[in-house]
């Protein structure tokens, strides 16, 4: 019997949609100012090699996980913008169901 709730990867960019709605998330450069909050680190798997090193270098730092599962389009379009490359999600609940995802 097919599973009536979609993908996975459908139910973890609608989580990313309600993270964003809920404030428990933070954008682009915003992430690096706020980076002993973010919980979870997702990148947009077509970011340049130079943002990606940047941005895991801090990963590796501060120990937070991260994850490059998602096109810039899907992550734009699961939280209604344009042009999203780099999500920190800040809220520990929403970094759990994501991960088990």
């Amino acid at each position: 019997m097919p599973n009536s709730t979609g993908s996975s990867t459908d139910r973890t960019l609608n989580l990313l949609g309600l993270a964003y709605r809920a404030h428990k998330t933070v954008l682009g450069e915003q992430v690096l100012k706020r980076i002993r909050s973010v919980k979870l680190l997702i990148l947009a798997s077509d970011i340049s090699e130079k943002s990606r090193e940047r941005y895991l270098k801090k990963c590796h730092y501060y120990q937070i996980d991260s994850m490059d599962d998602f096109s810039s389009v899907e992550l734009s379009q699961a939280l209604g913008k344009e042009n999203v490359k780099v999500i920190g999600i800040i809220d520990e609940g929403f970094r759990k169901t994501i991960l088990e995802k």
